[in-house]
């Protein structure tokens, strides 16, 4: 016990892992006392599994134990629209077990352990770049573990893992530890599809690093140094052209499987058929409540994450901006549905918000914090009920 101790006053990554453990343990034990609540109100008796785990939840429980759907399936929601690297990972572990474990519970703790170690990673990039000691950050944690959204995390869903291989990418670039920050999207782009778009962060990375200016103006000068001395650093270019590596691996599967590298794009049609200009159509329709009032919620909660972008853009983090807002646009080229989903699962929203409650006063911050309290708590009693609005 002693020694143990020891290790705790000593160590700080140990105090830092205990610390996060006490945080994620807290979060889904409250999960537990709401589903009990839930379970009373609704005069339903569903285990925890089961409430978790909605909507896509479910096609990733199936693809896990039967694989992605032929083409000859009558389903016209074929699952390729769905990447492979999460299933993998699901998959894996399930055979580790002999197929005892649940596939909602193999999937649960897949998500979990990944949400566990971006946690960690987020905060030892924050006192890489913003210098500190790890517990000076123990905000960012707590948001991703609790906060508003944050039970996409403990589902059967890809966005804990992504979130795990955009911190690992940022933490990389911050140690211009480039080549692994490739692999890291290369690994994101094969848990999602804008995961390439990494690629544009890590181009900035590199334009910050070989310019040396610290994000000052921007010249023709400047860009055409910077091409020169990229053309002179063949790892660079290697790790760059590592970043979609994942997508375009899952793009070769499907050629072979379906016949159509680009069926995770073209099967989405079975999802929705209508059609708005893009982004500034789509916000605009959404904005002024001409669609469901759940995608008018949702047109304002995207302005107002563009607004968390800039102000991220303002306070130099600019490689986690570019990324945010690219990534925010490209689901705006035709809908705002999922956008909530999306922005958490982007990541670097949390240093923004971040940012903002630490530059405000102590009792609007905690105002704000009771805010995200509650705004969970309705959240998650949304998304037990299976709600559209979280759809």
């Amino acid at each position: 016990m002693e020694r143990l101790a020891k290790i705790y006053r000593e160590n700080e990554n140990f105090r830092l892992i205990l610390k996060l453990f006490f945080i994620l343990l807290m979060s889904r034990l409250f999960m537990l006392v709401l589903m009990v609540i839930y379970n009373v109100y609704m005069g339903t008796d569903r285990s925890i599994a089961f409430l978790m785990n909605q909507w896509d939840a479910k096609r990733y429980q199936f693809m896990i134990d039967n694989g992605y759907t032929f083409p000859l399936d009558t389903d016209p929601q074929a699952n390729w629209a769905f990447f492979p690297m999460y299933v993998m990972v699901c998959r894996f572990v399930k055979m580790l077990t002999f197929g005892v474990m649940d596939t909602y519970w193999v999937g649960m703790t897949v998500s979990t352990v990944c949400i566990f170690i971006a946690a960690f990673t987020a905060v030892k990039y924050m006192s890489l770049v913003r210098g500190g000691r790890s517990e000076d950050y123990l905000l960012i944690p707590l948001l991703m573990f609790a906060g508003p959204y944050s039970f996409y995390f403990g589902s059967v869903y890809t966005e804990a893992m992504f979130v795990l291989f955009i911190a690992l990418f940022f933490y990389a670039a911050a140690k211009k530890k480039y080549l692994w920050a490739g692999f890291a999207a290369a690994f994101a782009s094969a848990t999602r599809i804008v995961g390439c778009l990494l690629v544009f962060a890590l181009i900035v990375e590199m334009y910050l690093d070989l310019t040396a200016d610290g994000g000052k103006l921007i010249t023709w000068a400047k860009i055409k140094s910077f091409i020169v001395q990229m053309l002179k650093l063949p790892e660079h270019i290697f790790a760059v052209m590592l970043c979609p590596f994942g997508a375009f691996c899952y793009m070769t599967f499907l050629r072979f499987f379906c016949g159509d590298v680009w069926a995770y794009k073209n099967v989405q049609i079975a999802w929705r058929e209508d059609t708005y200009f893009p982004v500034v159509g789509v916000l605009w329709k959404a904005c002024t409540g001409q669609i469901e009032p759940r995608y008018t919620y949702m047109g304002w909660f995207c302005i107002g994450i563009f607004a968390v972008y800039g102000y991220m853009l303002y306070r130099k983090y600019y490689s986690m901006a570019v990324f945010g807002i690219i990534s925010l646009l490209v689901p705006l080229t035709s809908h705002v549905m999922s956008t909530c989903r999306f922005t958490v699962g982007s990541f670097v929203v949390y240093m923004g918000v971040y940012e903002i409650l630490k530059s405000v006063r102590p009792k609007i911050r905690t105002a704000i914090l009771i805010f995200f309290a509650f705004a969970q708590i309705w959240l998650l009693f949304m998304w037990y009920n299976s709600d559209c609005w979280l759809m």
